[in-house]
């Protein structure tokens, strides 16, 4: 009796283990593809809505843009207006202010004490808010009177006092003036005087 052994432990006789097989790899090839133009198509698509939102911020930026320069523009028109208002005002306030001065010194005389510490202590009595004495001048022939105020009406307030003041009566006031300075436009300076020998 012959005995004949086979070994079936060799490789020949293993089977093959096939991972993938090429039908496999085609369709996970596919499917890779395909995975890849969805994810390719979905950023060409956002960088698309992004130029879209982009191109819209641009146009509102503009248009606010514009905005702001009419606005700014009628804001300066405003302010220009304004300005020219407020001038027109100081400018009429001034010539008022003139105007009154005139007929003040037209219809009142003011004339000569004997002295000049009376004179200066009338003058002391006679007080108008924001209206102030920068110089004082005085002589047997001659005063003189410069000064600030802050309002334009209160210069003619403040010499329709003199009319209370026998002190000055009989000396003529034939000079006068009323100056608003444009680098200190928030006074008024103001002058009064008698010329000399104008005492009768």
């Amino acid at each position: 009796m012959i005995l004949q052994e086979i070994n079936l432990y060799q490789d020949r006789f293993r089977p093959t283990i096939v991972i993938l097989s090429s039908v496999h790899m085609l369709i996970l090839s596919g499917l890779s593809l395909a995975i890849l133009l969805s994810f390719s198509y979905w950023l060409s698509d956002q960088h698309h809505q992004l130029e879209l939102s982009n191109a819209v911020m641009l146009a509102d930026k503009d248009r606010l843009t514009q905005q702001l320069v009419s606005e700014r523009k009628k804001l300066e028109s405003l302010l220009a207006n304004n300005q020219l208002d407020d001038q027109i005002a100081k400018i009429s306030s001034d010539i008022s202010v003139r105007k009154r001065i005139i007929d003040f010194v037209d219809s009142n005389r003011f004339g000569s004490g004997e002295g000049f510490s009376e004179k200066l202590a009338s003058l002391a009595e006679i007080s108008v808010t924001n209206v102030w004495l920068n110089e004082i001048q005085l002589s047997e022939q001659q005063m003189k009177l410069s000064g600030s105020a802050l309002k334009a009406e209160s210069v003619p307030e403040y010499f329709n006092l003199f009319r209370q003041r026998k002190l000055f009566s009989g000396q003529t006031f034939e000079v006068f003036e009323v100056e608003r300075k444009k680098a200190q436009d928030w006074k008024l300076d103001f002058l009064i005087a008698s010329r000399a020998g104008s005492s009768e």
